[in-house]
Protein backbone atom coordinates (compact mmCIF):
# COMPACT_ATOMS: atom_id res chain seq x y z
CA UNK A 1 0.00 0.00 0.00
CA UNK A 2 1.36 3.07 -1.03
CA UNK A 3 0.69 7.05 0.17
CA UNK A 4 0.79 10.14 -1.55
CA UNK A 5 1.88 13.80 -0.42
CA UNK A 6 0.41 16.95 0.26
CA UNK A 7 2.88 19.41 -1.36
CA UNK A 8 2.13 22.31 0.22
CA UNK A 9 2.72 20.81 3.57
CA UNK A 10 5.89 19.59 2.13
CA UNK A 11 6.68 23.03 1.17
CA UNK A 12 5.72 24.00 4.73
CA UNK A 13 7.83 21.27 6.31
CA UNK A 14 10.98 22.24 4.37
CA UNK A 15 10.50 26.21 5.70
CA UNK A 16 10.04 25.35 9.00
CA UNK A 17 13.10 23.31 9.10
CA UNK A 18 15.09 26.40 7.58
CA UNK A 19 13.86 28.37 9.88
CA UNK A 20 14.38 26.35 12.65
CA UNK A 21 17.85 26.28 11.62
CA UNK A 22 17.95 29.70 11.45
CA UNK A 23 16.95 30.06 14.96
CA UNK A 24 19.66 28.06 16.33
CA UNK A 25 22.32 29.57 14.48
CA UNK A 26 21.55 32.89 16.30
CA UNK A 27 20.99 31.38 19.20
CA UNK A 28 24.74 29.04 18.98
CA UNK A 29 25.86 32.86 18.48
CA UNK A 30 25.08 33.22 22.43
CA UNK A 31 27.03 30.63 23.48
CA UNK A 32 30.02 32.30 21.89
CA UNK A 33 28.95 35.19 24.16
CA UNK A 34 27.96 34.27 27.59
CA UNK A 35 31.00 35.00 29.29
CA UNK A 36 30.99 34.07 32.85
CA UNK A 37 27.13 33.42 33.01
CA UNK A 38 25.51 29.75 33.54
CA UNK A 39 25.35 27.79 30.68
CA UNK A 40 23.38 25.37 31.07
CA UNK A 41 20.11 27.60 30.41
CA UNK A 42 21.10 28.15 27.27
CA UNK A 43 22.03 25.27 25.89
CA UNK A 44 18.37 24.01 27.21
CA UNK A 45 16.43 27.00 25.78
CA UNK A 46 18.79 26.51 22.87
CA UNK A 47 18.28 22.82 22.61
CA UNK A 48 14.39 23.19 23.20
CA UNK A 49 14.19 26.00 20.59
CA UNK A 50 15.58 23.07 17.66
CA UNK A 51 14.16 20.18 18.66
CA UNK A 52 10.92 21.92 18.67
CA UNK A 53 12.11 23.09 15.18
CA UNK A 54 13.18 19.88 14.13
CA UNK A 55 10.03 17.58 15.47
CA UNK A 56 7.65 20.41 13.81
CA UNK A 57 8.74 19.68 10.23
CA UNK A 58 8.80 15.77 11.22
CA UNK A 59 5.30 15.93 11.99
CA UNK A 60 3.72 18.25 9.64
CA UNK A 61 5.69 16.31 6.86
CA UNK A 62 4.00 13.08 8.28
CA UNK A 63 0.81 15.27 8.27
CA UNK A 64 1.78 15.59 4.40
CA UNK A 65 1.62 12.37 3.80
CA UNK A 66 -1.51 10.87 3.59
CA UNK A 67 -3.03 7.31 3.31
CA UNK A 68 -5.83 4.96 2.31
CA UNK A 69 -7.29 4.65 5.76
CA UNK A 70 -7.76 7.51 8.51
CA UNK A 71 -4.61 8.05 10.81
CA UNK A 72 -4.61 9.07 14.22
CA UNK A 73 -1.74 9.80 16.78
CA UNK A 74 -1.18 8.46 19.88
CA UNK A 75 -0.37 11.36 22.45
CA UNK A 76 2.12 10.09 25.15
CA UNK A 77 4.18 8.68 22.08
CA UNK A 78 3.99 12.11 20.00
CA UNK A 79 4.89 14.00 23.47
CA UNK A 80 7.81 11.27 23.52
CA UNK A 81 9.24 11.96 20.11
CA UNK A 82 9.09 15.65 21.02
CA UNK A 83 10.87 15.08 24.03
CA UNK A 84 13.44 13.18 22.29
CA UNK A 85 14.09 15.70 19.72
CA UNK A 86 14.64 18.19 22.48
CA UNK A 87 17.35 15.61 23.88
CA UNK A 88 19.12 15.26 21.39
CA UNK A 89 19.32 18.88 20.16
CA UNK A 90 20.38 20.05 23.35
CA UNK A 91 23.69 17.27 23.11
CA UNK A 92 24.11 18.80 20.16
CA UNK A 93 24.26 22.32 21.31
CA UNK A 94 27.13 21.00 23.98
CA UNK A 95 29.75 21.28 21.81
CA UNK A 96 29.06 24.71 20.83
CA UNK A 97 30.11 25.72 24.31
CA UNK A 98 33.87 25.81 23.86
CA UNK A 99 36.06 27.74 21.57
CA UNK A 100 37.07 24.81 19.50
CA UNK A 101 35.43 22.59 18.33
CA UNK A 102 37.57 19.43 18.74
CA UNK A 103 37.08 16.09 16.28
CA UNK A 104 36.13 14.52 19.14
CA UNK A 105 33.87 16.39 20.34
CA UNK A 106 32.27 17.22 16.76
CA UNK A 107 32.05 13.45 16.04
CA UNK A 108 30.87 12.37 19.76
CA UNK A 109 27.89 15.63 19.40
CA UNK A 110 27.09 14.53 16.16
CA UNK A 111 26.73 11.22 16.30
CA UNK A 112 24.62 11.44 19.48
CA UNK A 113 22.28 14.40 18.25
CA UNK A 114 22.01 12.13 14.95
CA UNK A 115 20.76 8.84 16.35
CA UNK A 116 18.27 11.26 18.68
CA UNK A 117 17.04 12.76 15.46
CA UNK A 118 16.62 9.35 14.29
CA UNK A 119 15.03 7.73 17.18
CA UNK A 120 12.41 10.98 17.26
CA UNK A 121 11.60 10.31 13.77
CA UNK A 122 10.52 5.85 13.86
CA UNK A 123 9.26 6.54 17.50
CA UNK A 124 7.09 9.47 16.26
CA UNK A 125 5.82 6.87 13.17
CA UNK A 126 5.10 4.50 16.06
CA UNK A 127 2.49 7.16 17.35
CA UNK A 128 0.12 6.74 14.34
CA UNK A 129 -0.38 2.90 15.27
CA UNK A 130 -0.88 1.36 12.50
CA UNK A 131 -1.81 -2.21 12.47
CA UNK A 132 -0.10 -4.37 10.93
CA UNK A 133 3.13 -2.96 12.02
CA UNK A 134 4.60 -0.94 9.47
CA UNK A 135 7.73 -2.42 7.61
CA UNK A 136 10.96 -0.70 7.07
CA UNK A 137 13.45 -0.91 4.27
CA UNK A 138 16.69 -1.46 6.56
CA UNK A 139 18.76 -0.25 4.08
CA UNK A 140 16.82 3.16 3.81
CA UNK A 141 16.86 3.09 7.34
CA UNK A 142 20.31 3.06 7.72
CA UNK A 143 20.81 5.68 4.93
CA UNK A 144 18.33 8.31 7.33
CA UNK A 145 20.58 7.29 10.12
CA UNK A 146 23.54 8.32 8.39
CA UNK A 147 21.53 11.63 6.82
CA UNK A 148 20.97 12.47 10.24
CA UNK A 149 24.82 12.46 11.70
CA UNK A 150 26.04 14.37 8.87
CA UNK A 151 23.53 16.70 9.23
CA UNK A 152 23.95 17.32 12.52
CA UNK A 153 28.11 17.61 12.24
CA UNK A 154 27.47 19.69 9.50
CA UNK A 155 25.31 21.83 11.74
CA UNK A 156 27.80 21.80 14.26
CA UNK A 157 30.25 22.68 11.39
CA UNK A 158 28.68 25.68 10.10
CA UNK A 159 27.85 27.15 13.83
CA UNK A 160 31.05 27.31 14.53
CA UNK A 161 32.32 28.67 10.60
CA UNK A 162 30.06 31.55 11.15
CA UNK A 163 31.72 32.43 14.56
CA UNK A 164 33.13 35.96 14.35
CA UNK A 165 32.20 37.31 10.96
CA UNK A 166 31.21 40.42 10.32
CA UNK A 167 31.02 40.67 6.05
CA UNK A 168 27.86 39.30 4.84
CA UNK A 169 27.09 37.82 8.31
CA UNK A 170 23.11 37.36 7.65
CA UNK A 171 23.58 35.79 4.09
CA UNK A 172 25.96 33.26 4.91
CA UNK A 173 23.41 32.54 8.29
CA UNK A 174 20.43 32.08 5.59
CA UNK A 175 22.71 30.05 3.54
CA UNK A 176 23.75 27.81 6.11
CA UNK A 177 20.05 27.54 7.71
CA UNK A 178 18.92 26.67 3.90
CA UNK A 179 21.66 23.70 3.79
CA UNK A 180 20.82 21.96 7.44
CA UNK A 181 16.69 22.52 6.57
CA UNK A 182 17.89 20.45 3.02
CA UNK A 183 19.78 18.28 5.20
CA UNK A 184 17.09 17.53 8.18
CA UNK A 185 14.34 17.29 5.47
CA UNK A 186 16.75 14.65 3.47
CA UNK A 187 16.37 12.37 6.97
CA UNK A 188 13.11 12.77 7.62
CA UNK A 189 12.00 12.08 3.67
CA UNK A 190 14.21 8.96 3.74
CA UNK A 191 13.48 7.47 6.92
CA UNK A 192 9.37 7.97 5.13
CA UNK A 193 10.38 6.35 1.80
CA UNK A 194 11.95 3.26 4.00
CA UNK A 195 8.17 2.76 5.19
CA UNK A 196 5.79 0.15 4.02
CA UNK A 197 2.63 -0.38 4.71
CA UNK A 198 -0.21 -3.89 4.40
CA UNK A 199 -2.81 -4.03 2.29
CA UNK A 200 -5.78 -3.41 4.63
CA UNK A 201 -3.72 -1.63 7.02
CA UNK A 202 -5.68 0.52 9.55
CA UNK A 203 -4.40 2.99 12.76
CA UNK A 204 -5.13 2.15 15.85
CA UNK A 205 -4.76 5.56 17.03
CA UNK A 206 -7.71 7.62 16.76
CA UNK A 207 -6.72 10.14 19.17
CA UNK A 208 -6.59 12.83 16.87
CA UNK A 209 -9.64 14.15 15.27
CA UNK A 210 -8.44 17.36 13.76
CA UNK A 211 -8.55 17.79 9.94
CA UNK A 212 -5.27 18.07 9.02
CA UNK A 213 -5.11 21.81 7.75
CA UNK A 214 -6.27 22.65 11.21
CA UNK A 215 -3.74 20.50 12.66
CA UNK A 216 -1.12 21.30 10.26
CA UNK A 217 -1.73 24.91 10.71
CA UNK A 218 -2.06 25.17 14.87
CA UNK A 219 1.65 23.07 14.76
CA UNK A 220 3.06 25.68 12.48
CA UNK A 221 1.70 28.45 13.78
CA UNK A 222 2.89 27.82 17.60
CA UNK A 223 6.61 26.52 15.58
CA UNK A 224 6.79 30.52 14.67
CA UNK A 225 5.64 31.92 17.67
CA UNK A 226 8.55 30.30 19.76
CA UNK A 227 10.96 30.66 16.75
CA UNK A 228 10.07 34.90 16.92
CA UNK A 229 10.21 35.27 20.55
CA UNK A 230 13.71 33.13 20.34
CA UNK A 231 15.36 35.33 17.84
CA UNK A 232 13.61 38.39 19.72
CA UNK A 233 15.41 36.92 23.43
CA UNK A 234 18.30 36.74 21.58
CA UNK A 235 18.87 40.01 20.24
CA UNK A 236 17.83 42.00 23.51
CA UNK A 237 20.18 39.96 25.29
CA UNK A 238 22.84 40.88 22.86
CA UNK A 239 21.51 44.53 23.22
CA UNK A 240 21.96 44.18 27.40
CA UNK A 241 25.17 42.82 27.09
CA UNK A 242 26.80 45.31 24.56
CA UNK A 243 25.08 48.30 27.37
CA UNK A 244 26.63 45.99 29.99
CA UNK A 245 30.09 46.00 28.15
CA UNK A 246 29.78 49.66 27.36
CA UNK A 247 29.03 50.81 31.05
CA UNK A 248 31.92 48.40 32.46
CA UNK A 249 34.61 50.25 29.96
CA UNK A 250 33.39 53.47 30.89
CA UNK A 251 33.91 53.16 34.21
CA UNK A 252 37.32 51.44 33.63
CA UNK A 253 38.24 54.08 31.74
CA UNK A 254 37.13 57.33 34.40
CA UNK A 255 39.03 55.43 36.65
CA UNK A 256 42.30 54.93 34.52
CA UNK A 257 41.53 58.92 34.15
CA UNK A 258 41.13 59.52 37.82
CA UNK A 259 44.85 57.43 38.16
CA UNK A 260 46.51 59.46 35.48
CA UNK A 261 45.74 63.10 37.04
CA UNK A 262 46.60 61.88 40.72
CA UNK A 263 49.73 61.59 39.24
Amino acid sequence: MTGTYDFTLVAASFLLSVIASFTALNLSDRLDMIGNRPIAPWIVFGGGVMGLGIWSMHFVGMLAFHLPFSVGYSIPITVGSLFVAIVASAIGFIPLWSYELRWSRLIGGAVAMGLGVAGMHYLGMQAMGVCPAIHYSPWLVALSIVIAILASAGALILAFGLRGLRAHRRVRQVGAAVVMGVAVCGMHYCGMAAASFDRGSYSLSTVSTLPVPWLASLVITFSLVIFAVSIAIAVLDARANARLRAVSDSFLEKRIGKRASAR
